[in-house]
Order: C-alpha cells, then structure tokens, then sequence
C-alpha cells in the first residue's frame, strides 16, 4: 500500500513538473531550488543549537536563497546565516532573521549589509 502511494507522489510530481514548462517555469530549476531550501534546512535541523528552532523559515527562488524568521540572540542569527551561505556557496543570500526585541533589526541584502 505505502509502495502504491510513493508511486503515486511521484508520478503527480512529475506530471506537475512536466507542466511547469508549458507556463515558462524551468523544472530544473524548480528541483534545483528545492534541493538548496532542502539542504538548508536538513543542516539546521541538525545543529544541535538550532534544532529546536520553529520559527525559522529558508525559502529559494532562481537561486536566491533567502532565510527568515525570528531568532533570541545575534549568536543565533549569525549561525543561521553562516551555515546557509555555506551551502548556498556562489548563489544570492538575504538575511531576514530579525533578533527577538530588536525591531530596528533590518533584512540584510546579500553583501550582508542593513537594507
């Protein structure tokens, strides 16, 4: 039964994606986004001083990588930052952590700068 499901999932990926093109979305690129956000987060989850961490979001789009959500401390937000550039590597990063009773705590564009 579990077999006939995973088939299922992905035939309709694949269909979804086949489809993606028809409205000038790259499939590709799509899979490609979604493998980064993916290899973002799986390494968050496994820092042991970011695990429990629900209030984190990594979003990718035509590789932007882009991290957001509400941290406690500046040690927090620049971890999070340094492991998403890691595994970014040469693609565009914004930093929209926001330190926790810091509300003049800006996005960062990508040269890591307060917008």
């Amino acid at each position: 039964m579990t077999r006939r499901i995973s088939i299922a999932v992905i035939a309709a990926i694949a269909v979804a994606l086949a489809g993606c093109s028809t409205f000038g979305i790259d499939p590709e690129q799509v899979l490609s986004d979604t493998a980064m956000t993916t290899a973002i987060k799986s390494r968050l989850a496994k820092d042991e001083r970011l695990s429990t961490l629900t209030d984190i979001r990594v979003s990718t789009t035509d590789d932007m990588v882009t991290v957001s959500g509400t941290v406690a401390d500046e040690t927090e937000r620049q971890r999070i930052a340094e492991i998403a550039r890691q595994i970014a590597g040469d693609n565009k990063f914004v930093d929209a952590l926001r330190v926790v009773g810091s509300p003049s705590a800006a996005p960062r564009n990508p040269a890591g700068q307060k917008q």
